[in-house]
């Protein structure tokens, strides 16, 4: 299972998504459970997903990893579903089912066909409250998940680097820290501490069901109901990570064994979102502006005019409960000559230049394809379900999922333009990432 999502990949849902394309409907049940159920009629099928309010963020310090555990015990079983017969009967009834964790959510998610739907609650419920495992279960995946960590971010030779990026960035806040937890933390994680984080946050005021596909919010209420309108709700408290509000302008220059391609990120860390307000949709433009693919200001310039680099991208980053960060990534073309330096120089004058290309006719296709991306929700159950609860788990209400698009094309030119001169004044790192023969070592 790939159980859990790394930061980057909030920044593809970003650029992909927007709920206006639906239609959507949204109620609490008496313990507190928010729902939202999302129509698309267009195929038998359900996307079912609970997305609890808790991460790697709420994890005590020293116990990194407590949250990516537990959600690999949730597949241990319950006092009614022992063992693997959850995998087991998800498997009888054709359904892909999978789970994820990161900073801010852990999210457990099945799709299948409409008829297989009470399957799906009734197992999820069970499984929110009900959970029953052994020492030796607990042992079990411990082990599961520290060579999980080994082999999918150890093994990975750029994974240091993009840890170090986000220590620097986040210092001592809980951001900074891996979702997976260091090898030590997990190593040192018990199985009462496991037990009291679900106990803790696994609680239906503190959760939000998202249903999309082919069903409707007044059919689908009393089954809600039935299975979930039981649990009892808990009283959860969660800390809001404090803002970075520090001004600091870091340089990191990694090098690093197995490294084939250089590789250059400048990230920039803007205020958290309630302070940003509208301005967020405004990053967003200039995010794709910069480097939504083939068709971005960076990519035209340093890729495919001058031929000094074989990718660029960026990204906006402002599903979290702190600070937003955008980020410019430039991968160098090493076939010219390379110097660390005079490449961040390069990337950076061709920042500067996308200045001029930015005018309101530009603006305006950058909206057009922005739109034209967002057709994709109307068809992908799955999409539209993972969008609506990102939003809903970061703090956005319904109406802002449903008007995405409208506020998107509301931005002014002004607008994204103060954005752009913002990034002049944030903390920023810029980091560089090197083959080890380069320098033979690693240099801060």
């Amino acid at each position: 299972m790939n159980k859990f999502l790394f930061l980057p990949l909030l920044f593809i849902l970003v650029n992909a998504a927007d709920a206006a394309m639906f239609k959507a409907e949204e109620f609490t049940l008496d313990n507190g459970l928010r729902v939202v159920v999302a129509e698309n009629h267009k195929a038998p099928l359900v996307k079912h997903m609970v997305w609890y309010q808790v991460g790697a963020v709420d994890e005590f310090r020293g116990r990194g990893g407590s949250a990516h555990l537990l959600e690999h015990l949730l597949f241990r079983g319950t006092k009614k579903v022992s063992g693997d017969e959850f995998n087991q009967i998800m498997e009888k009834n054709g359904a892909e089912s999978n789970a994820f964790t990161s900073y801010d959510v852990t999210v457990y998610h099945q799709f299948a066909d409409v008829s297989r739907l009470e399957v799906l609650m009734a197992l999820e419920a069970d499984r929110m409250q009900n959970l029953n495992i052994s020492e030796e279960d607990f042992e079990t995946e411990r082990k599961i998940v520290f060579q999980e960590r080994k082999q999918v971010v150890e093994n990975n030779p750029a994974s240091p680097f993009g840890e170090r990026v986000q220590q620097m960035m986040w210092g001592t806040s809980p951001y900074g820290q891996p979702i997976t937890g260091l090898s030590e933390e997990i190593t040192a994680l018990k199985y009462a501490d496991t037990l009291d984080f679900y106990h803790k946050y696994y609680a239906p005021n503190n959760a939000i069901l998202v249903i999309s596909g082919d069903v409707d919010a007044a059919s689908l209420r009393p089954l809600i109901e039935k299975y979930y309108g039981k649990l009892e709700k808990r009283p959860v408290e969660r800390e809001v990570p404090a803002p970075q509000n520090e001004k600091l302008h870091q340089t990191l220059q990694m090098s690093l064994p197995h490294i084939v391609t250089p590789r250059i990120v400048r990230a920039f860390m803007l205020p958290p979102r309630e302070q940003m307000q509208n301005l967020i949709y405004a990053y967003d433009i200039l995010a794709e502006f910069l480097g939504g693919g083939e068709t971005a200001e960076l990519y035209r310039d340093l890729v495919l005019k001058k031929r000094l680099a074989v990718g660029v991208s960026a990204g906006y980053n402002y599903m979290t409960r702190s600070n937003t960060v955008f980020r410019i990534s430039m991968v160098p073309d090493t076939d010219k000559e390379f110097e660390p330096e005079a490449a961040v120089q390069m990337l950076n004058v061709a920042v500067e230049r996308a200045k001029k290309a930015l005018t309101a006719e530009r603006l305006e296709q950058i909206k057009r394809k922005i739109s034209a991306n967002l057709v994709y929700l109307k068809d992908n159950p799955q999409t539209a379900a993972n969008w609506i609860g990102y939003m809903l788990s970061m703090g956005f209400s319904l109406d802002d999922v449903q008007n995405y698009e409208d506020k998107i094309k509301a931005v002014t030119l002004e607008e994204v333009k103060q954005s752009f001169a913002s990034l002049a004044t944030a903390s920023d790192i810029t980091a560089v990432l090197l083959p080890e023969s380069d320098n033979g070592g690693q240099n801060e």
